[in-house]
């Protein structure tokens, strides 16, 4: 490596970190900015398909990519959501356990997916009013299925124990902000 170049060095796990660390950075200010909810949904979004993809992985990346004629593509997010449920995609150790989700957090995830972080990164021109209250609830089903991903599904991962500590505490802190935040809307 040339000493006189800065580089940028991303790992999946290392990229679903840092990704929510930023949700949590934005998180917290959604006391203050409401706008801040804009970049909670799509940090939040990226760091569940990230720990998705890093527990699908396994070894190789034959869990998460698929051939097109134009190379190797990754799998969308509603394609690793749907496989980290299923304990044939997810079973790759005696370990190893698939994501369980509850109705209501599966139809949290699609919505923000679907309804949220796509409206917001595909944005048609358009006047949109977000209606706050049931964004805390999505964001807290998306940190549970995090919280398994990264840290309960007993798959390969790279995470070194600092991280996962991290991992632990910012959700931890996250969804205490977001219960706050639920207890004084209503």
């Amino acid at each position: 490596m040339n000493k006189n170049y800065r580089w940028l060095k991303l790992s999946e796990e290392a990229n679903a970190l840092d990704n929510l660390e930023k949700a949590y950075y934005f998180i917290r200010e959604v006391h203050n900015d409401a706008k801040a909810w804009k970049w909670v949904i799509t940090t939040m979004h990226s760091a569940l398909y990230g720990f998705a993809i890093c527990a699908l992985r396994g070894t190789n990346n034959l869990g998460v990519t698929f051939d097109t004629k134009w190379g190797k593509r990754l799998i969308s997010f509603p394609e690793a959501i749907k496989r980290s449920q299923d304990p044939k995609w997810m079973g790759m150790t005696v370990q190893s356990r698939h994501l369980q989700l509850t109705s209501d957090q599966e139809h949290s995830i699609a919505r923000l997916n679907k309804e949220f972080r796509n409206g917001l990164e595909h944005y048609i021109p358009k006047l949109w009013l977000i209606e706050l209250s049931g964004i805390p609830r999505i964001i807290s089903h998306a940190l549970d299925a995090i919280k398994f991903l990264a840290l309960e599904s007993g798959n390969y991962n790279h995470l070194t124990a600092s991280q996962k500590k991290k991992i632990r505490s910012l959700i931890y802190q996250s969804q205490k902000i977001l219960k706050a935040y639920r207890v004084k809307r209503t």
